[in-house]
């Protein structure tokens, strides 16, 4: 007997210039969650658009392509390999929302003088089992060990975790995920709060050309691509009322 299957994988062509013309007003986030800017003293955290956003990252990305080397994706050669990426992995993901970063370049800036920094993702998001992770971090260097990732993470985290009568999504849980190479990112996770929990074993399969922990499998559909083994630790809902956030405050307050 012949069982009937007739799944495809999706395949809508994201066009040229996905997005590089749409009105900031007119752009469709499709997240599961509500769209909203994030700030404090410091920083913002804008809603990523293309039409604002996206030449900025692609001249980040290529200043810096280092700042890849533990993204899942290689370095985009051309403004439209930028637009692809948001579209493919962000905006038709519901469960992702992409944020673009900006960061007061003195300390008495006003809003529309901040500088591009990076990015940041809210991935893996769950209305069904309350959950959220903050994914592609990506500060770019002349950012980094300063302010901006503190304060962009904890503006996500605090999103996350405070309840709706505080402004926040009231989830139970934050996952912070990496390579178990990046050890820079776990430092991160740990110096937010963030506990460990373990190790998933060949969790990813990279493309070919990204760094992983071994080799690929002779034989299977990925062969060339090397296997990730993925670290976790989270901030859950009684971490968050008992300590965590306000760990996260401090953190934030220091100048």
């Amino acid at each position: 007997m012949a069982y009937l299957n007739q799944y495809t994988p999706p395949a809508t062509p994201i066009p040229k210039g996905c997005h590089l013309d749409t009105p900031a007003d007119q752009y469709d986030h499709n997240y599961v969650f509500p769209v909203t800017k994030l700030s404090s003293d410091r920083l913002e955290m804008r809603p990523f658009i293309p039409s604002e956003h996206a030449q900025l990252l692609f001249e980040g990305l290529q200043a810096y392509p280092e700042t890849l080397r533990w993204i899942s994706v290689h370095v985009p050669r051309t403004l439209d390999d930028v637009l692809e990426l948001v579209e493919r992995m962000f905006r038709r993901n519901p469960e992702s929302m992409l944020y673009a970063i900006f960061s007061a370049p003195k300390p008495d800036a006003r809003p529309d003088e901040y500088v591009f920094a990076g990015m940041l993702a809210l991935i893996c998001s769950s209305p069904s089992h309350l959950s959220i992770e903050p994914g592609w971090i990506i500060i770019l260097p002349p950012f980094q060990r300063t302010h901006v990732l503190t304060h962009a993470a904890g503006l996500v985290i605090h999103y996350a975790m405070d309840l709706p009568s505080q402004g926040g999504l009231g989830l139970r849980r934050c996952q912070w995920t990496t390579t178990t190479l990046n050890l820079a990112s776990q430092n991160a996770a740990k110096r937010l709060g963030f506990q460990y929990e373990g190790v998933l074993r060949a969790m990813w399969v990279l493309p070919p050309g990204k760094e992983g922990v071994r080799p690929g499998r002779k034989g299977d559909k990925f062969q060339d691509g090397q296997q990730r083994d993925n670290w976790f630790a989270s901030i859950i809902a009684d971490d968050w009322e008992n300590g965590a956030r306000d760990h996260i405050d401090k953190l934030m307050a220091r100048k």
